[in-house]
C-alpha cells in the first residue's frame, strides 16, 4: 500500500493549492498514462480541495518520452488518447489493451476512417488546424521512410511544398489527420470536465522542438541551419543547479533575427494555440526570451555563448495577460530580472533547489518540487547533513516530510503546488536532468487517487477564497 504521509499537515486559510502531474503519470495497464484515468483524477482534486492542476506539455514526445523536445509543438500526443472512449463512439474497432510502444500502431489498424471524417466537426478542425496536421502526417511519414531528418534524401529535406503536393492524400496522413482531431475533441471534452469541476489546468510551452521535427522541416528558415539543414549550433544551458557540467540538449536554435522579421508570426501562433488549449500557461525556459544559450554543433556546452533575444517586442500583446506562469530558473542575471520584472506573471521558487528562504516580493509560486526534482520523501531520505541543519535550525524541528509539507503551506505566497509524490511513502521521480533513459515514466499507484485518498488529503488542503 502507498500511504499517505499526513499527519499533522494544515493548509492555512489564505493560499490557493495545485498539484503538479503529468497525464502520462496517472495509472495504466498499457504502462503509460492516458485520458481514460483523467476524469477520476478530475474528481479526485476537486474531492481533495485542489483549485490547480499542473500536466506539463501534452505535445508528442521524442524517443526518450520527453515532452519537451517533441517531434511536433503544435499537436497532442497521441498516446494519449482514450481507445475506449474511441471504442464506444464508433471510431475504433478495438479497445484491446496493448502495451503503449504499439499503441499508436493498434489505432491505426483499427481506425474508422470514414467514420472519423464523415463528423460534422472534422471539416471545422481540418479548415482551422488542417494544415498542421496534414504536415505532421507527412513529417512521420518520412520518418518511416527515411529515418532521422539527418537521413533523408535532399530532395525531401529541402522540398517540403514538393513532398507534400505528392502526398497528402495518401491514407497514412488522413489517418493522422483523423487521430488529431479525435485527440482535440477528446481534450476539448476534458477542458470542460474540469471546468464544472472547478479546476483550472495550467499547461505548459515547450521552449524548443527536438532534433527531428516538424518545425524543423517545414520552416528551416526559422532555425539557424547550415547549407544541408544541419544545425550549425544546439541548445542547451551551462552549469546550474540541476548540473555543474552544463546540459545539452541538442535542439537546433532558433534565428530571432528571421523570426523578429516576420513579427514574430510563428511563436505568437503557437502562443495563442496554446493559451485555447490551457486555462492557463507556463512558459517553459522563460529566461531563453531574454538571451539564449547557444552551443557549437558537436561541442559540449562549456563551449557555448549567449545571444540576445527580443522576448519584450515578441510578448508585447499579452503584457497584461494574467494566464501565464513563467519558469525563472536557472542562471539568472540582473538582465534577465529587469527583463522578467516587465510582465505581471508570477515565477516559480522550488524548495528543493533553494532550501529555506523567505517569501518574495515579486508574485510566485512555491513550489515543493518541480517535474526535475525529487518529491519530498526522496528529498528528505536524499538530502545531505548541511541542508539537513538549514532546514532544522528554519523550522525549530526535525527534518520530515510533514514538517517540509507544514512549512510550504505557511508560506506567503499566493499559491502553493505540491507534486502528487508529495503524499505517498514510496514516490518516484518524473525526471532527471541531464540523464536521457529512465526519465518521464513514473506512474501513480491506482490507490493514490481512489475516494479515501481525497478525504485523507482534503482534512489538510482546507478550501478558501482567494
Amino acid at each position: 500500500m502507498h500511504a499517505l504521509l499526513l499527519q499533522g499537515f494544515f493548509l492555512e486559510d489564505a493560499m490557493d493549492a495545485g498539484m503538479l502531474l503529468p497525464i502520462f503519470s496517472l495509472p495504466s495497464p498499457s504502462g503509460r498514462g492516458d485520458f481514460s484515468q483523467v476524469e477520476a483524477y478530475l474528481n479526485f482534486l476537486r474531492a481533495a480541495g485542489f483549485s490547480y492542476w499542473q500536466i506539463l506539455p501534452i505535445n508528442p514526445v521524442d524517443a526518450y518520452m520527453s515532452p519537451y523536445a517533441s517531434p511536433d509543438l503544435s499537436a497532442g500526443d497521441l498516446l494519449l488518447l482514450d481507445v475506449g472512449a474511441l471504442k464506444k463512439e464508433g471510431f475504433v474497432s478495438s479497445a484491446k489493451e496493448v502495451p503503449y510502444e504499439k499503441k499508436i500502431a493498434a489505432l491505426c489498424s483499427n481506425l474508422n476512417l470514414r467514420k472519423t471524417e464523415d463528423c460534422p466537426c472534422f471539416q471545422d478542425f481540418m479548415e482551422e488546424k488542417g494544415e498542421e496536421a496534414v504536415a505532421a502526417g507527412l513529417f512521420y511519414s518520412a520518418m518511416g521512410r527515411y529515418g532521422h531528418f539527418r537521413h533523408w534524401p535532399a530532395e525531401v529535406k529541402k522540398d517540403f511544398p514538393g513532398f507534400r503536393d505528392a502526398h497528402k492524400g495518401d491514407r497514412a496522413v488522413r489517418i493522422y489527420c483523423a487521430l488529431s482531431y479525435l485527440f482535440e475533441k477528446q481534450w476539448r471534452k476534458i477542458l470542460n470536465y474540469a471546468e464544472a469541476c472547478g479546476i483550472e489546468i495550467v499547461g505548459d510551452l515547450p521552449y524548443y522542438p527536438g532534433i527531428d521535427s516538424v518545425e524543423r522541416w517545414i520552416h528551416p528558415e526559422h532555425f539557424l541551419l547550415d547549407d544541408d539543414l544541419e544545425p550549425t549550433y544546439v541548445s542547451g544551458v551551462p552549469g546550474d543547479d540541476f548540473s555543474d557540467e552544463g546540459q545539452l540538449w541538442n535542439s537546433p536554435v532558433y534565428d530571432w533575427k528571421a523570426l523578429a522579421a516576420e513579427d514574430f508570426a510563428y511563436f505568437r501562433k503557437r502562443i495563442d494555440a496554446a493559451l485555447s488549449r490551457y486555462h492557463r500557461l507556463r512558459l517553459d525556459h522563460f529566461r531563453g526570451y531574454e538571451k539564449i544559450y547557444h552551443i557549437p554543433r558537436g561541442e559540449k556546452p562549456a563551449a557555448g555563448h549567449w545571444e540576445s533575444v527580443p522576448g519584450e517586442a515578441l510578448f508585447s500583446p499579452w503584457k497584461e495577460d494574467k494566464r501565464f506562469l513563467i519558469e525563472d530558473l536557472g542562471f539568472l542575471d540582473e538582465d534577465f530580472h529587469r527583463f522578467r520584472d516587465k510582465f505581471p506573471w508570477p515565477g516559480m521558487r522550488v524548495m528543493a533547489l533553494e532550501g529555506p528562504s523567505r517569501a518574495s516580493e515579486r508574485p510566485q509560486i512555491y513550489y515543493t518540487g518541480n517535474h526535475d526534482t525529487d518529491p519530498l520523501p526522496l528529498y528528505v531520505k536524499h538530502m545531505d547533513e548541511k541542508t539537513k541543519r538549514l532546514w532544522e535550525d528554519a523550522m525549530g524541528a526535525e527534518v520530515s516530510t510533514e514538517n517540509l509539507l507544514n512549512d510550504a503551506v505557511c508560506r506567503r505566497e499566493e499559491t502553493v503546488f505540491f507534486q502528487h509524490g508529495d503524499f505517498l511513502e514510496n514516490p518516484g521521480r518524473i525526471n532527471r536532468p541531464g540523464t536521457c533513459r529512465g526519465n518521464w515514466q513514473w506512474m501513480l499507484p491506482p490507490d493514490a487517487m481512489n475516494e479515501d485518498a481525497a478525504k485523507r488529503i482534503e482534512l489538510c488542503l482546507k478550501e478558501r477564497a482567494k
